[in-house]
């Protein structure tokens, strides 16, 4: 049986990307130019052979995340590899992570819904769309078919049962950009229920992506973000409880993803946080910020039940201002923090730390009371490339130790890692660090 492709079109008029094309079983697909890279979309079932040409000479290539073990036969300035299915790739050359190229080979779609269905705003394909703010209310959808861009952003308020799908682009290059610009969130969902956002790719955001805040049950699956911006995190989730961000692709200019209690901007969040889950997402945390992010803002009484598994870290840039890390607990203020894992994740490039634990006092931190941090977890860590790099665990005080925390079967360039001295971490006002 033969794999079916579904190359989504660009709208007229829109320039391709100048380094790059691309062909899916023969079939080419348009590849989009945003600030930083380059990137290609689209849906396929089955397996087939990818072929890229660049415009440019280059010496080698390397695809990630490497666990697919793909090897591309090159040919001058062509590639071919086999890919066995939908997957979210990073296609880099000459060891040069300024000029990738990204694959976003999605399955299919199964459920789309109709253009004149009741709730739904549907912005078609072969067009670029200019809402500006797009007011989501309950029970609401936004579908951004594929093909279509949507140069705007999202809110949703007090809302219950809305969602954002599709397999299009929400595009921010038109925004303002920089710290203290008043750029919007591209989603922001304040005090809703029940939210889903599905499949679409957001590009050039100006700051935070997707950020739900005081919200209960919320499902971010099958996303692509793509930010080159300080501040420009992934998906930011505060003061949520039953939240799942999986199979998504996060190329951010800072976290990748991060869970806090509240953010200085929004009176709403600061409820405690309870049952969140990142699984089988590809992360790639640029210059600054941490890659899986716990805080800093943690304005609550508990933070409890997190869980990041299945992962591929396939970049985690060096930061350069002490606080980036691959996996990070950053307790700034009162929360008691507990219950955390991370497990069967694999770090292909971590340059500035690997672990940053930390109860402390910092320049976001507004509460008196520092907090806890206890009850940590890291299982099956791979650190198969990059550097070895450095970790840190560090309490505040005596009343506020760093405690509990176990670190099995970590393996660094192929080593079980046995002690902390092994580690090369740095073990600051903790108590109970065990390594199994």
């Amino acid at each position: 049986m033969s794999a079916s492709v579904t190359a989504y079109p660009a709208p007229p008029g829109m320039e391709p990307s100048a380094d790059f094309r691309l062909w899916v079983d023969g079939r080419e697909v348009f590849v989009h130019q945003c600030r930083g890279t380059s990137y290609a979309l689209c849906a396929l079932d089955g397996a087939v052979e990818v072929e890229v040409q660049t415009q440019f000479d280059f010496g080698k290539v390397v695809v990630r995340p490497m666990r697919h073990g793909i090897a591309p036969e090159v040919d001058g300035r062509r590639l071919r590899f086999g890919l066995d299915g939908p997957a979210r790739l990073s296609i880099e050359f000459d060891d040069d992570i300024s000029r990738p190229l990204f694959l976003f080979a999605a399955p299919p779609e199964t459920d789309a819904p109709s253009p004149a269905a009741p709730g739904v705003r549907y912005f078609e394909t072969g067009k670029v769309h200019t809402p500006g703010q797009i007011d989501l209310r309950a029970g609401e959808t936004v579908y951004i078919e594929g093909g279509a861009v949507v140069q705007g952003h999202i809110l949703a308020e007090d809302a219950e049962g809305v969602s954002v799908r599709g397999r299009g682009i929400l595009d921010g290059s038109a925004y303002e950009r920089g710290r203290g610009s008043g750029a919007p969130r591209m989603m922001a969902f304040l005090n809703c229920r029940d939210v889903t956002v599905e499949g679409v790719t957001v590009a050039d955001s100006p700051t935070w992506t997707i950020m739900p805040a005081g919200c209960a049950r919320v499902s971010v699956r099958g996303v692509n973000i793509l930010t080159w911006d300080m501040t420009g995190d992934g998906v930011d989730l505060l003061g949520c409880r039953d939240a799942v961000v999986e199979d998504c692709f996060l190329r951010c200019a800072d976290d990748c993803v991060a869970i806090k209690a509240t953010a200085h901007r929004y009176p709403c969040g600061g409820e405690n946080v309870e049952n969140i889950r990142v699984r089988r997402c590809v992360c790639w945390n640029a210059h600054p910020g941490n890659g899986l992010e716990i805080g800093y803002e943690t304005r609550c009484d508990s933070m409890t039940d997190i869980a990041f598994e299945d992962c591929d870290i396939i970049h985690a840039e060096h930061e350069g201002y002490q606080s980036g890390a691959t996996f990070s607990i950053h307790n700034g203020d009162r929360a008691h923090i507990s219950n955390v894992r991370y497990e069967n994740i694999r770090v292909e490039d971590s340059r500035e730390k690997l672990i940053d634990l930390k109860v402390f006092y910092a320049r976001s931190s507004r509460d008196a009371q520092r907090g806890q941090l206890r009850d940590v977890r890291f299982k099956d860590i791979r650190v198969v490339g990059g550097p070895f790099p450095v970790s840190i665990i560090q309490g505040y005080d005596a009343e506020h130790l760093v405690e509990d925390v176990v670190i099995e079967d970590l393996v660094v360039h192929g080593r079980k890692i046995t002690s902390a001295n092994e580690a090369r971490m740095v073990l600051e006002l903790a108590s109970g660090v065990r390594f199994i």
